[in-house]
């Protein structure tokens, strides 16, 4: 990233994301930094599951699509060059044509509330996407951002075996996975994703003692 400033999903840092907290969302419409050159990070993190798919999850995030994809991509990490580069997770049904949004050079990207399903490979859009000019954020809790829950971890972990529990999360999951710091102060590992799969959260609950990770999700399910 050649030391330029990261703002990840609402969070700045330069580079060091286990020193600081998430900011509040609105934040997130500022456009952020993020690995050049890497493997996509879109892959699968496992095999589709039913309740995956019939979960819907709603956030506000960049979509971007670079010249060399195919197709767009929800990115919570996002370069601050012009035009801005990522890598991030496939977007099916994103239609460029229906929504406002920025170009420059073929590149295209704007901050938008999107809802959706995951099923272990993309995100597919099941409603329009609104822009932010579009909402008054203030009205909307649901898509601001809000300290995840912090249980009580049933072993007492150090910074190192927390983010030795990160690094295996992100690799596990690099699709969804974006983020983590160890929260000494609970004993925790705050884990920054784009959302929670039932495989992430079964993956953490079988390998990871219980309430040692706390998810806090750019998307989160709508409740009905």
């Amino acid at each position: 990233m050649n030391g330029e400033p990261v703002t990840v999903a609402g969070r700045r840092t330069p580079m060091d994301m286990k020193l600081h907290r998430l900011l509040p969302l609105a934040a997130l419409f500022t456009l952020a930094a993020c690995g050049q050159g890497t493997e996509p990070t879109g892959s699968s993190d496992g095999p589709a599951d039913a309740a995956a798919e019939e979960t819907t999850y709603r956030g506000v995030i960049t979509v971007y699509q670079g010249t060399e994809r195919d197709s767009a991509e929800l990115c919570a990490v996002v370069a601050e060059s012009y035009p801005p580069q990522c890598e991030g997770l496939p977007v099916t049904g994103w239609e460029w044509d229906a929504v406002e949004h920025e170009e420059a050079l073929g590149v295209r990207w704007g901050s938008y509330v999107v809802t959706g399903t995951y099923d272990g490979k993309a995100f597919t859009v099941t409603e329009d996407a609104l822009t932010m000019d579009e909402i008054d954020i203030a009205d909307h809790p649901e898509l601001q951002y809000s300290e995840p829950e912090i249980g009580e971890p049933a072993e007492d972990l150090g910074a190192a075996e927390l983010e030795a529990l990160g690094t295996e999360l992100q690799e596990a999951f690099p699709a969804l996975v974006f983020g983590s710091f160890p929260d000494e102060a609970n004993g925790v590992l705050v884990t920054d994703v784009l959302l929670v799969s039932p495989e992430l959260e079964a993956y953490a609950a079988e390998h990871f003692p219980a309430d040692t990770v706390a998810f806090a999700p750019v998307l989160r399910p709508v409740e009905e």
